[in-house]
This record gives C-alpha cells, structure tokens and sequence, in this order.
C-alpha cells in the first residue's frame, strides 16, 4: 500500500473511480434494492401474519437490510459490475505491455493503478448501502400497503423504533470492508496476470469469484464478533 502515500496527487483519477464504482452501478444497486426489499416484505409477512405481528414488518425489513442484505448484496452486485471491470482493465495493462511501460518511466503502478481504486472502492462502497436500505425500505413499505393492505404508518413508526444507530452502523462497517475487498482483490488479480490474451479473462474470473467468497466469509465472522454496542470499541 505504498501508493497510498501519494494519493493525493492521483485525485482526478480516484474522481473517475468514485464514479465509476460508485454512480455508475446506481442502476443495479435501485434494482436489486426493489426487489431485495418486496421479497423481503413478501416472505417476512407470511409468519407475522400467523403470529397477528404484522405491525413488525417494517422492524423485520428495516433490520435485516440495514445489518445484512444491503452491505453484502451491494458488495456481491458491485464486484459483478466494477470489480470485474478493474481486474480486467489492469489485466489487459499487464498483457499490452502498459505496466511495464510505467514502471521503466518510473511511474509507481501501484500509486497511479491500484491506491486510487482502492481508496474509492473502500468510500463508495458505505454511500452504496445507504442508498439500498433506502431504496430496499421504500420497497418493502410499497408491497406492504399496496399488496399486503398493512398500515404505512405503522410500517414506519415501528421501522424507526426498532433500526438504531448500532444497526446502522454495523452495516456501515461491513461495507467499508467489502468495498476495500472489491477494489483490492480486482487490482490484485488484474495486476498479477499473466502475458497471455487467456490470462484476462482468468484473472477477471479469480477476482469476482474470491471477492464474493471472500465477502461470505467476512460477513459470517462480521456478524458473530462485531460488539452490539459502538462504545465498545471505545471504552475498551
């Protein structure tokens, strides 16, 4: 991460990343975010009803999307569209010989390639979140009264009763750390390709199937040790 230390003269080009990992997947974001949060409503509707807990829908959207499906669904949709498109953009460097070009020029790759993907993967990545919770409420909020004739109000009175800043920003924790996955992994690969046309594609192939694997594992140990109080952190 030597690059990192000259971040700061690479800004136009972590503002091309930060739209390109960030605004320019807002499209696939809304769209899983939609359906995520109607299935979400859907499937958690069925037993409330059973139990006469429909009230406890919104909690049940808000809480599942807010500390689960929105940092790893934006995280697994992300790596599909910009991670793969970052390990084979660099991968295809490596092939046209373009690397190799800079670092006979004396141009550190990993300052002008790698740190400011990173560094834009490891930002975008929380904002990304934010917008799908958004997006994944609303949805959930939609099919509850219009499908489902639950009560909108109480969808959300309930929703802002039960989704604290502890839920926030666990789910904001573990997108900054699937966004540093995204980017890296897709630099990693790219930058460790072979010379070869084929290496290309293998490498964009690495990069997307580790990245998800690799966000599935994190997510698991994420969710068993993360405290349930912020203040930990900060007292102990």
């Amino acid at each position: 991460m030597a690059g990192m230390k000259q971040i700061h003269r690479r800004g136009h080009i972590f503002l091309q990343q930060f739209d390109f990992i960030g605004v320019q997947s807002l499209t696939v974001i809304t769209f899983s975010a939609i359906f995520i949060g109607a299935v979400m409503a859907f499937q958690t509707y069925i037993p409330l009803h059973q139990f006469g807990m429909e009230s406890f829908l919104g909690p049940s959207v808000g809480i599942a999307l807010t500390r689960e499906l929105a940092p790893v669904f934006c995280g697994i949709m992300v790596a599909g569209r910009a991670g793969a498109a970052i390990a084979a953009e660099i991968a295809t460097m490596r092939v046209t010989e373009q690397i190799d070009a800079m670092e006979a020029l004396g141009t550190d790759p990993h300052d002008y390639i790698m740190a400011p993907r990173i560094l834009a993967g490891t930002l975008v990545l929380p904002l990304l979140c934010i917008y799908f919770i958004l997006i994944g409420c609303f949805a959930g909020w939609a099919i509850g009264t219009l499908v489902l004739e639950c009560d909108g109000a109480v969808y959300w009175q309930q929703l802002g009763w039960a989704v604290d800043f502890t839920d926030v920003w666990q789910g904001l924790a573990k997108a900054v750390i699937f966004g540093f996955f995204v980017s890296s992994l897709g630099c990693f690969y790219g930058y460790n390709a072979g010379n070869s046309a084929e290496s290309v594609g293998v490498a964009t192939n690495k990069a997307v199937v580790a990245t998800i694997l690799l966000i599935l594992f994190s997510d698991y140990i994420l969710t068993a040790y993360l405290p349930y109080d912020p203040s930990n952190l900060i007292l102990h």
